[in-house]
């Protein structure tokens, strides 16, 4: 059996996802988190300023390194690589010379994730989820959407609790554009996630953005994948909104168009995809949201009659079958 050493940051379990779609195309796989912790102010000192934690994960690295020495890998899949450090990817390169370094980012690396640029060229394949990336360097990425894991797939399409939900961390001018949009209509659903009560009041306090947020309107839990999914499938219609420059497809998107669920979303790079369909999604610009609410109430209509989805477990971005580009 071929093995793997999988890299990830946690986010929301989709690093066991992967794992275990992985381990059922039969591999033997080996799971590390990326980070040290998942603490949310040291999440946000990795992001910003990670040099003031350098030793401490050199030391997590060295552990992680010492774990693995004794063993073989055919393939090695980092996802994001935040954190990880330049040199223990070239020692893992030493030391299984044969294997296949695989690389893939669901976080913009042409406006966020500077790290990886330190030590891609060791890496055999390299994969973004974002257009933007791929067009900034066409030499070294291959475009690769997200995916969806088998909770969101709607095998029939019940009665709906919601006209239209959102589910999504807190951030950007989010909230008040959730608020412009559901304002049109009944049976709605918003939930806004922060990671932590001080940095909701930090960010309350010095942006703009957040001040009339409500400390009602927001969770400091997180939903889990499966509460999201029944979510997803109890709702006519799910709203979208990427961060701003981001360019890249959210996982979102797939959740909901695999959940039976008419898709709204803000990225305009959607018209880009090969699975694009105006049947299932509605594209929103800010400036012509007033417009769209006609629209979005026929699609949902047409989708109740239709009781379809785009995607089903035989398309491309199912996650067991997503992973497998990783190991041809």
């Amino acid at each position: 059996m071929k093995s793997v050493l999988f890299i990830a940051p946690a986010f929301f379990e989709y690093e066991i996802s992967i794992k275990d779609a992985i381990q059922q195309n039969g591999y033997d796989v080996d799971y590390f988190d990326e980070r040290t912790s998942n603490n949310s102010f040291l999440k946000a000192i990795f992001r910003v300023k990670k040099d003031f934690l350098e030793r401490w994960i050199n030391r997590y690295y060295s552990i992680i390194l010492k774990t693995i020495s004794n063993k073989k890998y055919n393939y090695f899949l980092l996802i994001k690589g935040e954190v990880i450090p330049k040199w223990f990817v070239i020692e893992f390169k030493r030391l299984n010379p044969e294997s296949k370094l695989i690389y893939y980012t669901y976080d913009s690396i042409y406006l966020n994730n500077k790290n990886p640029e330190s030590f891609l060229k060791y890496f055999d394949s390299c994969y973004s989820f974002d257009f933007k990336d791929v067009m900034h360097n066409p030499d070294v990425f291959k475009l690769k959407h997200l995916f969806y894991t088998k909770d969101f797939i709607a095998k029939d399409q019940p009665d709906k609790k919601y006209t239209i939900s959102f589910v999504g961390t807190l951030h950007s001018n989010r909230y008040a554009q959730v608020k412009k949009l559901f304002s049109y209509f009944d049976k709605t659903l918003v939930f806004f996630y922060s990671p932590a009560k001080w940095f909701f009041l930090f960010e309350k306090l010095f942006k703009k953005s957040h001040r009339s947020v409500k400390w009602s309107d927001v969770s400091f839990n997180k939903l889990n994948i499966r509460q999201v999914a029944n979510i997803f499938k109890s709702s006519n219609s799910v709203l979208d909104i990427q961060r701003s420059g981001q360019t890249g497809l959210t996982m979102r998107t797939f959740e909901v168009l695999a959940a039976g669920a008419l898709l709204i979303t803000t990225n305009d790079y959607i018209k880009e995809a090969g699975f694009y369909n105006p049947l299932f999604i509605v594209v929103l610009d800010e400036l012509d949201w007033e417009e769209k609410i006609d629209e979005i109430r026929e699609k949902i209509n047409a989708l109740k009659t239709s009781k379809k989805s785009l995607f089903t477990e035989s398309d491309e971005f199912y996650i067991s079958n997503w992973v497998k580009e990783f190991f041809i």
